[in-house]
């Protein structure tokens, strides 16, 4: 019996204390140590991780005394990590759990500096200057606001247009990098419009206004004592049907007539009045891409504002703009598509109130999306008014005829329509019109004519644009010519660099900016002609053009070199 009191009493006390010693184990390897080590890859022993919520300067201090790490941190490295890596080196480990909170390290020798920054290289701050070509500084900066980091600083001159960035020297190169691709020129887009106003009335007034007076005067016989007496006797008769148009006036036809003991008197208002105006505008105006175009062709008219108060009455005078007023908004996409917001408005003064004037308004909102110098129409905008009025008296306006006498008409009917038309163009600039050009003179299928269809088209528009009579010259100087060939033999070595006219058309674009100092260039194609077209019948002319190339370049940079010198 003790035996097996013995044996139960072991087992109980092996189980209790195995749980403590796992327990101790476990603590410890979650926050003292970060994890087991012994393999090795490439060198460097392989560690294992796991933390949840803890200190990234606690963790830092663990890695540096489980791995005996010469370790520097500064005081303002601060986060929370959470990770569980298995089987990493030192340095990946070290790589993630600083990277989730934006900072790195750095390796001099034995010792590991951690800093602030992403992939940065060294230990201090540059602080460089950008000049911008075509975005603003301000603009710029709100752009650049996220790609430096917490430490840096942007700075604004706007004497200049210039940026000031204080970063690290990765993130500086990332500003460069995103100001490469946004500080470019921006596309202009002209717009033409036409504005067609058509305005037609027709007016019709007919009405009578009578008056007729009988006074006729004589003897009426002899009286008691032979004495003669005067009798008088009148009547009166008027009727007043004149027009009600207020469009057009009355009075057109007035018939009086005197008699001996009749006076008569006739107005006829018949008038049949037509008006028609055409009214054109035409105005043209250039804008940059997705800011809004105005057009106003009118007049400013002023509105009295009266504010009273307690103590005084202040009258304030604003003006407002009417006439013919035209809102553009281009967008101009990659594939050469435009998108235009539309906003055409038409505005008159039909009364002067004592609150102020009365203003008639047409307009209408358009969002459109069109081609390169396409042109659209918004019409519809059409306004109809028609007031007809038909009186006269009862009875003897029915009358056949003599029934026009006794009755009044009016019919005023006037129609209005508003058409406009717009036309954007994109402005280019010369290379890129040159560009335009030649593919809109080449634009065939590949893959129908050819490649060597193409590169023959190509190689005809270059020629035709060295024959100042030929129509692809008209209008363009010598140097637009020179740059519009250049263009062409470039695109010719660039785009097929196997075809028989390659060496041709580089030898052409090596000549061409020689011949406009463009020294830089020239060297880059006949250093490229001479080293891979060996077989070119130009090769050794290219050589003799690559040496003079060169010594022009140099006696610039010579040049430039002394006006450094003499400047510092």
């Amino acid at each position: 019996m003790k035996k097996t009191g013995t044996v139960k009493k072991y087992k109980f006390m092996s189980v209790r204390n195995f749980a403590v010693i796992f327990a101790v184990c476990l603590f410890f390897s979650s926050v003292m140590s970060p994890g087991r080590a012994g393999q090795e890859s490439g060198g460097q022993k392989l560690i294992s991780i796991d933390y949840k919520d803890a200190s990234l300067p606690s963790v830092l201090r663990a890695l540096a005394y489980s791995n005996d790490l010469n370790l520097v941190i500064t005081k303002d490295i601060k986060g929370t990590v959470s990770a569980n890596l298995k089987d990493i080196t030192i340095d990946e480990a070290l790589r993630a759990i600083l990277s989730v909170n934006g900072y790195t390290f750095i390796r001099e020798g034995s010792v590991i500096f951690v800093v602030p920054g992403a992939g940065i290289e060294g230990f201090g701050q540059e602080t460089v200057a950008m000049r911008l070509s075509y975005l603003t500084a301000l603009e710029a900066k709100k752009l650049l606001s996220k790609v430096v980091s917490s430490q840096g600083d942007i700075q604004v001159h706007e004497a200049t247009n210039s940026l000031v960035v204080t970063d690290f020297p990765a993130n500086i190169r990332k500003v460069r990098d995103v100001l490469k691709d946004v500080d470019i020129p921006p596309i202009q887009v002209l717009i033409e419009a036409r504005i067609v106003d058509i305005q037609a009335k027709a007016f019709e007034n007919f009405g009578t206004t009578a008056s007729v007076t009988y006074n006729p005067k004589g003897t009426a016989g002899g009286g008691l004592f032979g004495r003669s007496t005067i009798a008088e006797e009148s009547l009166a008769v008027s009727s007043d049907l004149e027009g009600p148009s207020a469009s057009v006036g009355g009075g057109q036809l007035t018939i009086t007539t005197i008699l001996k003991d009749l006076d008569a008197s006739f107005t006829i208002d018949a008038l049949i009045q037509e008006n028609k105006a055409h009214l054109l505008a035409s105005p043209s105006i250039a804008t940059l891409n997705g800011k809004e175009a105005r057009i106003i062709i009118g007049d400013k008219v002023p509105i009295i504002e009266t504010t009273t108060t307690e103590t005084s009455t202040t009258e304030t005078t604003r003006f407002v703009d009417v006439g013919t007023t035209l809102r553009v908004t281009p967008q101009v996409s990659p594939d050469g598509w435009i998108t235009m917001k539309v906003h055409p408005e038409v505005s008159s003064v039909t009364a002067n109130l004592a609150a102020g004037p009365n203003i008639t308004t047409r307009e209408a909102d358009a969002v459109v999306r069109v081609k390169d110098g396409q042109t659209i129409i918004i019409g519809g905008l059409i306004s109809k008014q028609d007031d007809r009025i038909d009186g006269g008296v009862p009875g003897l306006r029915s009358i056949p005829i003599l029934g026009r006498l006794f009755s009044k008409k009016s019919k005023d009917l006037q129609e209005k329509e508003l058409t406009v038309f717009i036309t954007p163009h994109i402005i280019r600039s010369s290379e890129e019109e040159t560009k335009k050009e030649v593919e809109d003179a080449v634009r065939l299928d590949v893959e129908q004519v050819g490649e060597l269809n193409l590169v023959s088209k190509l190689k005809e528009h270059a020629q035709n644009l060295e024959n100042i009579n030929l129509v692809e010259s008209v209008g363009k100087s010598i140097l637009e010519r020179k740059e519009a060939i250049l263009n062409t033999h470039k695109m010719i070595a660039t785009q097929f660099p196997d075809s028989l006219e390659a060496d041709e058309s580089l030898f052409k674009v090596g000549e061409l900016s020689y011949e406009l100092k463009r020294y830089p260039q020239a060297l880059q194609a006949f250093n490229k002609l001479v080293n891979e077209y060996i077989f070119s019948s130009r090769r050794e002319k290219a050589k003799r053009y690559l040496k003079m190339a060169e010594e022009k370049q140099r006696q610039r940079d010579d040049i430039i070199a002394k006006e450094l010198l003499n400047f510092n």
